[in-house]
């Protein structure tokens, strides 16, 4: 099983709720093989043959917007599902925000902060300004999964300039910038170690004493 607990949790809810929106009941007289052949047909329609093939991230976030529309929760979850790319696009943003920005930051001076700096780096590269385009500046909202990727590509370069005329370990960075990185064994053990020392401690025992004062 390659999706979370969590995730395995959220498929059976949201697929409950497609079942019964669609008819797919054993009240309705179908059979449970019926019914699971219904299953079946969607994760195909997604491109996997078993729940347990399903990815965490675009095979799941796939699955997931092809029961919302089959649940009737929200038709926009369609095009969503057709277009992977979107969901793409969303994690490559989230990316940027929580982790390139904050790194970037440790190395710029209080009077050109991260987020003047993507500015920057976005409306060149998509020449925001020098096309007919609304009167308002680009945002990463506006940028497309392979515009984004190029912008990781300018920052992470950029970031790891700095960080080298810096003096700075890869982890030293992660540190200061408090971003936690999975990959880095400093990182994942600092953590741990910050963990075992906000965990609340137990509260000592009460010694029952015969001695009134």
């Amino acid at each position: 099983m390659l999706i979370s607990k969590d995730q395995f949790k959220s498929f059976w809810r949201l697929w409950a709720q497609a079942c019964r929106a669609n008819g797919w009941t054993a009240r309705n007289g179908m059979s449970q093989a019926e019914i699971d052949a219904k299953r079946k047909d969607l994760l195909r329609r997604c491109a996997f043959d078993s729940l347990t093939l399903v990815d965490r991230v675009d095979g799941f976030t796939k699955v997931k917007n092809e029961l919302i529309v089959l649940g009737g929760i929200s038709v926009d979850a369609g095009i969503e599902a057709g277009d992977q790319s979107i969901n793409k696009a969303r994690t490559l943003r989230h990316f940027i925000r929580t982790e390139r920005l904050p790194c970037l930051a440790v190395y710029l001076d209080a009077n050109h902060g991260a987020n003047e700096y993507l500015q920057s780096i976005i409306t060149a590269q998509s020449r925001w300004d020098k096309t007919d385009r609304p009167e308002r500046p680009i945002a990463l909202d506006d940028l497309d999964a392979a515009q984004l990727n190029r912008v990781i590509i300018t920052l992470s370069a950029r970031i790891q300039s700095k960080r080298v005329a810096a003096g700075d370990t890869v982890h030293d960075m992660h540190w200061k910038a408090q971003v936690h990185d999975p990959k880095c064994k400093q990182c994942v053990q600092a953590a741990a170690a910050v963990r075992v020392l906000q965990a609340p401690r137990p509260a000592p025992e009460l010694v029952e004493s015969n001695n009134p004062f």
